[in-house]
């Protein structure tokens, strides 16, 4: 009897022994100790753009850039703007792009281009005083292909850098195209660099950039303003520029006389950030058609980003000085992105919806 009841004692002992050894309270710690981890950040959907501290912002067009990208000097193209010699290649990576008439009824681009190389650019036709005017803002290699008489003048007065495609072999006849001449030239900006350093131009450029806002920004934070979603610029009944505000991404999609315009190397349609029309007096002054536009003075303009309008006034104080945008006295902040600068005749030839 004692036997038995020693043994059954011992095995209460063993199954209490086994009771402890299964509630050890060590076991309900997680292996992989969540408790001491830092909690995984709450998603809000608006992940701050991380910036590079190598990149610079650009005094063109306010966007970052790494240093080497802006060490080359500026090039201003002379571009055809003749139904002819559409679309156009290359030009939808200008920082800045200067829309001008030419001899009725056509107008003509003058395409700066700093921080980027397309495949190719054209085509490039002939100089006017205006665009050399332009063109010398920025200090720049101005490319043309031939001439006014005039221009040829101011070019030798100015003492631009300038390359002419009537006597160099940086630019050619390209006619995959299917374009006839003389709406078929093109070039690089690799050939036309390479070229200046054979004429012996210097690579050293000093210009005055814009200002621009730090981020995108809203005319209606600062300003009174006007509605501006639909633009129509009526150079004369056979030349329209249009632009309809992309509300998704905050740019103007580009138009011209009534067809997208396309750039002819991705087949997109071009677009601006900002837009400026400006009122410069015109004269025709020979019996081809061709004209005074007064670019150097003053004026009255109107700005257009992101759906919203304001007047201005600008000015350009001489022919190698910036064009200048200024409300209430103080120069006008741009916001980053490219900028297209329409040239008219009269503000009555612009509207907007």
């Amino acid at each position: 009897m004692k036997k038995r009841l020693v043994l059954l004692i011992l095995i209460l002992l063993l199954l209490c022994g086994c009771a402890q050894e299964t509630a050890k309270p060590e076991d309900n710690i997680p292996e992989t100790n969540e408790l001491e981890e830092e909690p995984e950040p709450i998603e809000t959907g608006e992940a701050e753009e991380e910036i590079d501290p190598n990149m610079i912002i650009s005094p063109l067009d306010g966007l970052r850039y790494y240093p080497e990208d802006l060490l080359k000097r500026p090039v201003a193209l002379s571009i055809d703007n003749h139904p002819g010699a559409r679309w156009q290649a290359g030009i939808s990576q200008a920082e800045i792009v200067y829309e001008v008439e030419v001899e009725h009824p056509f107008t003509r681009y003058l395409c700066i281009f700093w921080s980027k190389e397309p495949e190719r650019v054209g085509p490039v036709r002939s100089a006017r005083p205006y665009l050399v005017y332009y063109a010398l803002e920025y200090d720049g290699i101005f490319v043309h292909v031939g001439g006014s008489d005039d221009a040829f003048i101011e070019i030798k007065r100015l003492g631009a850098a300038d390359i002419d495609g009537l006597f160099s072999g940086a630019l050619w006849r390209y006619n995959d195209t299917g374009k006839y001449a003389p709406h078929n030239v093109y070039t690089t900006l690799e050939s036309i660099r390479k070229e200046a350093d054979r004429y012996g131009y210097r690579t050293e450029f000093s210009f005055e950039g814009y200002s621009f806002n730090e981020k995108d920004e809203k005319l209606s934070d600062g300003f009174k303003v006007s509605s501006a979603k639909k633009i129509n610029i009526r150079y004369n009944a056979y030349n329209t520029t249009d632009y309809i505000y992309d509300e998704e991404n905050n740019i103007y999609l580009r138009y011209k006389d009534g067809e997208e315009h396309i750039d002819e190397l991705d087949k997109k349609q071009i677009s601006a950030k900002n837009i400026f029309m400006i009122e410069a007096s015109k004269t025709v002054l020979d019996d081809e058609g061709r004209l005074y536009l007064g670019t150097v003075g003053q004026g009255k303009g109107i700005y257009v980003t992101n759906g919203e309008s304001i007047p201005i006034t600008w000015e350009k104080v001489s022919e190698k000085t910036r064009l200048k945008f200024y409300t209430d006295d103080k120069e006008v902040k741009l916001n980053p992105g490219n900028t297209w600068i329409q040239v008219v005749n009269s503000l009555d030839r612009v509207s907007f919806e």
